[in-house]
C-alpha cells in the first residue's frame, strides 16, 4: 500500500493541517481558554477524517499528521499569549 503512495497526496494534507492549526491559533489569539481551540482543532480533525479517504494514505499517517497540527497549534497559541 506504501509502495505505491503519491508525495502529493502526503503533502497537501500535511499543508492544511499546518494552515488550519495557524489560523485556529490566530483566530483565538486573544481568547486565552484552551477549550476554544481545542473544539475547533476537533470540528477539524472530524472532517479531516471524513475525508481521508481521497487521500488514499494509511490510517497511521494521517493521525500521525493530525498529531503534528496540533503541536503546531499548542505552540502557536503559546506564542501568542506569550505576547
Amino acid at each position: 500500500m506504501v509502495d505505491n503512495l503519491s508525495t502529493w497526496s502526503l503533502i497537501v494534507p500535511l499543508i492544511i493541517t499546518v494552515l488550519v492549526s495557524y489560523g485556529i491559533a490566530w483566530y483565538y489569539r486573544e481568547n486565552y481558554d484552551p477549550k476554544y481551540y481545542l473544539k475547533a482543532y476537533a470540528f477539524y480533525t472530524i472532517l479531516f477524517l471524513i475525508t481521508s479517504p481521497i487521500w488514499h494514505i494509511p490510517f497511521i499517517l494521517i493521525l500521525g499528521i493530525l498529531l503534528l497540527g496540533a503541536v503546531v497549534l499548542i505552540f502557536r497559541n503559546q506564542h501568542y499569549f506569550d505576547k
